[in-house]
């Protein structure tokens, strides 16, 4: 005997003494024919896998077939799934598909408008002729698939992860699969919960097959029924297979029998009389109406009737059941009666409730999903257009939750979530939907027609609920929240809802925290302008056309230029200059903001040889971080190795950084970075001092350098007497401590007189020179012009 071993990839060898290898997959023309012997020791380490013989393969089809699945419409429960496993895994395809003798009918599937295509063209087929789970890393890698037309055109399948499904007989009839269009490595975790979603659809697939079943059953029992010994026999038949009870009415007697299954079902001992009004009592109080009315329409007119309801047994069970009946006529043997047959499903059922609850709501918080949630809005938004009832959004985001979770750890942080759910839930009503929108965010849908003021008071009910504090382990956290709203306006859609309340809160962040914010059309002008300046900045970027312009620092005491600062400027493709103030909101991008230091440090890197010959006295040049270069791994490294690797010493480069980089959370992180950066000699100035969230305590706690103190103070200063006591104080105190002072925006002769008998060292602005080119700089001979020798003559 022997076996044929195909490989994964083109070139791989097949090691005979190697179990690995020669269980190895190799390309199609690589036969390996190994013997049973060495098949028989390799068992024993890893299983391999044999397609289905002649003889299988039809019983497997035929087995398929019977359970009539093919060529059916969509499936709730099963449709569920496929939803389902595209969510859990995060892939655009997931199907649950049955193999036929000649092609893959999809039974359920998302993402693809697909029913069936042919076998040969199939990545499940391979999972069910193995009879193991099959794992496609990248199928353009893989020769089984590289030349698949579902690989090669749409739907442009790149990886897959396909667990067989079996039928009720043990046949491998389908599979469970989903698929990406990008190569992805599935690991063992994610095969565990496609094998138990599999296990789930194989469920429902043998819940069909017992429906089936049943009614076969109850067709027979229609058949079967001219005698009353016949008919007994048949309900005793039923009883065996698969725990089906049965039950007969007499229509003139108005007596009830059960079979002894029936009995078993009940919760009650075999024989123990019952009656209707009692059996009926077996249904919740909301069912019985519609079940007895299906019993009496069969009494009446021949009906034939079906339902589901729970069964609550006489010994505290509850039971999920399906029964099927009809009436039968009476013979001289028998008088008229009503039967039913009666399906213990519970297990089935709870399953589709595990799936549904897994596929709605969120496993730490137990509210609704994202998934739940969007299928609210869409029902909410439907109802908007028949009812004109006002629908209105409210995001949530938790203020100070991410300190949480970096302190105590992410245990913690669930359980603060858990509690703070509990805690809004509690203040909402029924009419109200809550659902986790994602890590510390939520949304809010609040009833419909509800007014501006209305929403408002509940979204001010909700924050009041979350800023209480929280004790875990004898500690007492505080937290805080910010709420986005929108309200829907006809022709828009529920994407379009989402986007303006997101909106609204990421604006409402970055102003005042713990507050609810509205969307507004100067919120979203705003967004636009930051949207256009991301945009400018980026194709910027990607043309080369961002560039350093230099303004020079000089001596205030004799007019020379000592430094330079390095300025963000940018050509537009019209021809026009921008400068970084006219593109702020892109450069706190902190994607874009990296991208800019990298680009302004290269330049500096590149020119600042040409500004040590146009200045041989030059000192430093500056240039400007921004927080998100602070944060980033290894920045204080890759600067240095830069300006090592560029050779220019350490002490010609000063990084500016503003006082609200000093306030973010990881302290510790940028007093590292800056630590390390300023013992290896690079200068740190401490950029605008004197406004925003000015503290002495950052010149004691971080490695500054210089001060730069901000213009608005050294404009104001001249007719401004209390500006003029901050400057005279700030020059003395950065004296004190051994620290250069510099005052920017300098434009008038007064200002710098000031500061001048003031004792400022240095200073920059638009009375000396403006911003200028690289080019500029070298053709402008500064340091000889009028206005630097103007500096030496006020000095004197």
């Amino acid at each position: 005997m022997t076996l044929l071993v195909q490989a994964d990839r083109i070139g791989d060898k097949v090691e005979p003494n190697d179990p690995v290898s020669v269980l190895r997959i190799c390309h199609s023309s690589q036969l390996t024919q190994i013997s049973h012997r060495r098949c028989t020791s390799l068992r024993e380490k890893r299983e391999y896998t044999m397609l289905p013989t002649e003889k299988d393969e039809v019983r497997r089809v035929a087995v398929l077939r019977k359970l009539k699945l093919l060529d059916t419409p969509t499936h709730a429960g099963i449709d569920r799934i496929t939803r389902h496993c595209a969510d859990l895994f995060s892939t655009p395809f997931a199907q649950v598909s049955l193999l036929d003798k000649d092609r893959q009918w999809l039974l359920s599937s998302f993402g693809v408008e697909l029913r069936e295509i042919p076998r040969e063209e199939s990545f499940c087929h391979h999972a069910i002729a193995g009879g193991e789970p099959l794992m496609v890393e990248d199928a353009l890698a893989d020769v089984r698939f590289a030349n698949n037309p579902l690989v090669t055109g749409e739907p442009h399948i790149r990886s897959y992860l396909g667990h067989p499904i079996r039928s009720p007989e043990g046949h491998f009839i389908g599979a469970l699969c989903v698929a990406d269009n990008r190569p992805r490595k599935f690991g063992p975790k994610d095969l565990a919960r496609l094998e138990c979603l599999a296990r789930t659809a194989e469920d429902l697939i043998r819940a069909q097959g017992e429906f089936l079943e049943s009614a076969k059953l109850n067709k027979l029992l229609r058949r079967e029924t001219l005698a009353l010994k016949k008919s007994s026999q048949l309900l005793k038949q039923a009883e065996k297979i698969g725990g089906i009870g049965a039950w007969e009415l007499g229509l003139k007697s108005r007596t009830l029998q059960f079979s002894d299954q029936m009995y078993a079902l009940s919760g009650l001992a075999a024989g123990e009389p019952i009656d209707t009004k009692r059996a009926l009592g077996f249904y919740a109080e909301e069912d019985r109406p519609r079940i007895n009315q299906a019993i009496r329409d069969a009494a009446i007119t021949g009906a034939p009737f079906e339902y589901e309801a729970d069964l609550f047994t006489a010994d505290g069970c509850v039971r999920r059941i399906r029964c099927v009946g009809e009436r039968l006529e009476g013979n001289e043997n028998s008088s008229p009666r009503v039967v039913g047959v009666v399906r213990d499903i519970s297990d089935a059922h709870h399953a589709i409730l595990a799936l549904k609850r897994a596929a709605d709501y969120d496993s730490l918080t137990g509210i609704y999903n994202r998934h739940a949630f969007d299928r609210s809005l869409q029902e909410k938004i439907q109802e908007h257009r028949r009812t004109k009832q006002k629908v209105s959004l409210v995001l949530l985001d938790l203020d100070g939750f991410k300190d949480v979770n970096d302190t105590f750890g992410h245990v913690v942080g669930d359980v603060v979530l858990e509690e703070l759910s509990a805690r809004v839930l509690k203040v909402l009503g029924e009419d109200t939907v809550l659902a986790r929108w994602g890590g510390d965010e939520f949304a809010l849908l609040p009833p419909p027609g509800s007014s501006p003021m209305e929403v408002t008071s509940l979204t001010e009910a909700v924050l009041a609920s979350i800023k209480g504090q929280v004790a875990i382990s004898g500690q007492k956290l505080q937290l805080s929240g910010t709420a986005g709203v929108a309200w829907f306006e006809d022709g828009m859609s529920a994407r379009e809802l989402i986007r303006r309340a997101d909106l609204a809160l990421y604006e409402g962040k970055k102003r005042q925290r713990s507050a609810i914010h509205y969307y507004s059309l100067a919120l979203e002008n705003c967004n636009k302008a930051r949207q256009w300046a991301i945009a400018e900045v980026r194709a910027a970027l990607d043309e080369e056309r961002v560039f350093a312009a230099y303004q020079p620092i000089v001596d205030l005491a004799d007019g020379r230029v000592v430094g330079f600062e390095s300025l963000m400027r940018l050509n537009t493709r019209a021809g026009g200059r921008l400068t970084a103030t006219e593109v702020i909101s892109a450069i706190l991008d902190p994607i874009l903001s990296r991208e800019i230091t990298k680009r302004m440090l290269r330049s500096l890197f590149a020119e600042i040889g040409t500004l040590q010959a146009a200045r041989p006295g030059l000192s430093f040049v500056s240039v400007n971080v921004a927080e998100a270069d602070l944060l980033s791994r290894g920045f204080a490294e890759k600067l240095l190795a830069s300006l090592s690797e560029a050779g220019v010493p350490a002490q010609m480069v000063t990084l500016e950084i503003t006082e609200t980089m000093l306030l973010v959370n990881d302290k510790g992180t940028v007093r590292n970075v800056l630590t390390q950066l300023h013992d290896a000699g690079v200068g740190i100035a401490l950029d605008d001092f004197g406004t925003g969230f000015s503290s002495l305590s950052h010149l004691r706690d971080f490695p500054i350098d210089k001060v730069k103190i901000d213009k608005s103070f050294v404009q104001a200063m001249t007719g401004d007497w209390q500006a003029r006591t901050i400057v005279h104080a700030l020059i003395a105190m950065a004296k004190n401590m051994g620290i250069q002072i510099i005052a920017e925006g300098i434009e008038t002769d007064e200002q710098l007189q000031l500061l001048q008998q003031m004792g400022c060292g240095l200073g920059q602005g638009f009375l000396f020179s403006p911003a200028m080119d690289l080019g500029s700089v070298t053709l402008a001979g500064i340091g000889n012009s009028k206005r630097f020798q103007k500096v030496a003559q006020l000095a004197a």
